[in-house]
């Protein structure tokens, strides 16, 4: 999907906010930001076109953690925006071998998200507007961003499938798809056709012709 933009006021800090967090949205409007609340697929809170937050309770941050759903929202969180933050707020009773807590924990802040610990919701609520005011105001951040996935799951998947080469990075794949438009081109693809790709050079392409031709 395009960039969706939010116009904002130049005194006032903006947080667009999903539908599902109503009293987080009332009390960043006491602390004094305008609230644009949207169905956001991705995120809880939405401070700049590179930050966003997803929020969790104590209980729900375990519960994800026990069924993967986590890694999941902060994947997606880091394919849409340069900063994200997890904020974890409260405690709770829910029990998770202590290994295994901290090993998700290492994970999370290992693939370059943060987590924040609040004790309540008003809490929270200060924390993401000093977030949205440090972006907005004093970075002069600007509030847009895409709504959808980015990049799309099946999208991310061939890439995945090309970079899965040896020799071939994350960067020589989207290079190679978008200079032949699909994984079956690449494959069938001479190696004389795959060595004009920048990046690629004769022994990678020779490399990339044996495996696709070689018989299992």
């Amino acid at each position: 999907m395009e960039s969706q933009k939010i116009f904002k006021s130049e005194k006032k800090v903006v947080v667009v906010t999903d539908y599902r967090e109503r009293e987080i949205a009332d009390l960043l409007k006491e602390s004094g930001a305008i609230v644009n609340i949207l169905n956001l697929e991705i995120g809880d809170f939405v401070c700049s076109d590179r930050l966003a937050v997803e929020r969790k309770t104590h209980s729900d941050f375990v519960s994800s953690i026990i069924d993967g759903r986590i890694f999941e929202q902060t994947e997606n969180l880091l394919h849409n925006f340069q900063k994200a933050i997890v904020i974890v707020e409260g405690s709770s009773n829910r029990n998770i071998n202590e290994n295994a807590y901290r090993a998700a924990l290492a994970k999370i802040l290992v693939d370059g998200v943060s987590v924040i610990s609040t004790k309540n919701p008003k809490e929270t609520a200060q924390t993401i507007y000093w977030l949205a005011y440090k972006e907005q105001i004093e970075n002069k951040s600007p509030l847009a961003f895409r709504v959808g996935k980015k990049p799309k799951e099946e999208k991310r998947l061939i890439e995945e499938i090309v970079a899965s080469l040896p020799g071939v990075s994350s960067v020589l794949s989207k290079r190679l798809l978008e200079h032949f438009g699909s994984v079956e081109k690449i494959f069938s693809a001479s190696e004389e056709e795959l060595a004009k790709v920048k990046g690629v050079g004769k022994n990678l392409a020779k490399r990339i012709k044996k495996l696709a031709t070689t018989k299992y």
